[in-house]
């Protein structure tokens, strides 16, 4: 009987030889290569990062070998089965070889099974709720992240109280202040469209999600501890980086984190200091309004030359002053600038379509409201802000209060940041003030 040629192809001992050396090459290949690796990732900064770059090279050195192999291979069958000259023949047909597919089949799925269990264990160490969070004197804050077209903002929920028993809450605008070995546990939400909190040196991203409660989106956490960089100056400075598109401003939603070498330089640089000027406020309102402005996420729409903003997505508020008073009619220029920063849904400047965040009565449940105080201050700062100013700067102290309770109905306690003994008039500060801003 005559023999038939096996349909199955058979895989020779040269074959077989030439593979594993290749395996060999790509392997010892890959490794080298990954030793560059830090020189294309950030620094280290966090004690997660050390777990994140290592699933990283364990990717990198699978996946490279994959790679390598499979091109490899490829490459050797175009040399050695290559087409001879002369030979037009086609060539033998074959239907499969089970011990090659079985084998090619196994190891894959081992290995995506490796790398799910590393996965997950390595996300579950980094997520997972430590003890002893945000200390801060001994105590455990609360810090909460805001995400909003185009910024971020941090609250810092105090320990401390006021003279009127009232909790602190520093804001630091776009700014997270932390310490070297502080765990740090952030709570994020978002005012609008989801936003992704992400913070490459930390090897850290959080999305943030809209939805309620209270307006204020739907609140996601974020963990990290700060460890120490060899040949960091301190205070270090790492950026802030939204990582989900939402919208025209994308690219400007920047923040940063600043990392303090241990918790006494954090105290004495940021801590303290913030505490004091919020306890200690200026006595007048727009030098009080020029720093209250610059906690919120205005910067993130508007080009204001005197706080050197210079987004473009909302109006300019140059000279904002000397057209306040003509926009709508009937309404004071007070009132018009607090109506916009209040309900800023009210008015919609022609060339706008970006919907304002919102500060007033409307979002008191959220972290960026605006009490009456800081309202009038900041109306007071914007009332400086053009050539010809439609506010009445020598009354202001009047007008910016009776334009907040005609429009809202809130009464305004002019005397904030004024010595007890002080009078409830403007000081002699606040109208030279308005007339070096004029």
């Amino acid at each position: 009987m005559q023999n038939r040629p096996s349909n199955t192809p058979s895989i020779s001992p040269a074959a077989v030889v030439v593979a594993a050396v290749f395996l060999i090459v790509s392997v010892i290949g890959i490794n080298w290569f990954t030793t560059f690796v830090p020189v294309v990732l950030p620094e280290q900064a966090s004690a997660e990062s050390k777990s994140v770059d290592e699933l990283f090279y364990i990717l990198m050195i699978i996946g490279g070998v994959v790679f390598f192999l499979i091109q490899g291979m490829l490459l050797i069958s175009v040399i050695a089965f290559r087409a001879r000259p002369g030979d037009e023949g086609d060539g033998p047909t074959y239907h499969g070889n089970p011990l090659l597919e079985i084998v090619w089949t196994i190891i894959p799925a081992l290995v995506v099974v490796f790398l799910a269990v590393v996965s997950f264990n390595i996300w579950t160490q980094n997520t997972e709720p430590k003890a002893a969070i945000n200390m801060v004197e001994g105590h455990s804050i609360s810090i909460n992240v805001t995400g909003a077209r185009y910024a971020w903002t941090h609250q810092y929920v105090t320990e401390r109280f006021d003279p009127d028993g009232n909790q602190i809450v520093i804001n630091s605008g776009p700014e997270l202040h932390t310490y070297i070995g502080q765990n740090v546990d952030l709570t994020l939400q978002t005012q609008d469209v989801i936003h992704s909190y992400w913070v490459p040196a930390m090897r850290v991203k959080q999305d943030l999600l809209p939805g309620d409660p209270t307006r204020g989106g739907r609140p996601t956490q974020l963990r990290f501890t700060p460890i120490r960089v060899e040949d960091r100056s301190y205070p270090a400075r790492y950026p802030i980086v939204c990582a989900e598109l939402c919208g025209d401003g994308h690219g400007r939603m920047q923040g940063a984190v600043i990392v303090y070498e241990n918790e006494s330089q954090f105290l004495d640089q940021f801590y303290e200091p913030a505490i004091h000027a919020i306890l200690n406020p200026p006595a007048d309102p727009i030098l009080r309004g020029e720093m209250e402005i610059q906690n919120y996420i205005c910067n993130s729409c508007h080009i204001l030359d005197s706080l050197g903003w210079t987004s473009t997505t909302g109006p300019s508020l140059n000279g904002v002053a000397d057209r306040a008073g003509e926009r709508v009619p009937g309404q004071t220029a007070e009132e018009y600038i607090a109506t916009s920063i209040w309900n800023s849904g009210a008015f919609r400047v022609p060339g706008y379509d970006q919907q304002m965040a919102a500060f007033g009565p409307d979002v008191m449940e959220a972290t960026n409201v605006m009490s009456p105080e800081q309202l009038y201050s900041i109306v007071a700062y914007l009332c400086t802000q053009g050539e010809q100013s439609d506010c009445d700067m020598n009354n202001a102290n009047v007008a910016i209060p009776d334009a907040i309770q005609t429009v809202f109905g809130y009464e305004v306690d002019i005397t904030f940041g004024m010595d007890a003994d002080a009078d409830a008039e403007t000081p002699d500060t606040e109208t030279e003030a308005s007339d070096d801003s004029e």
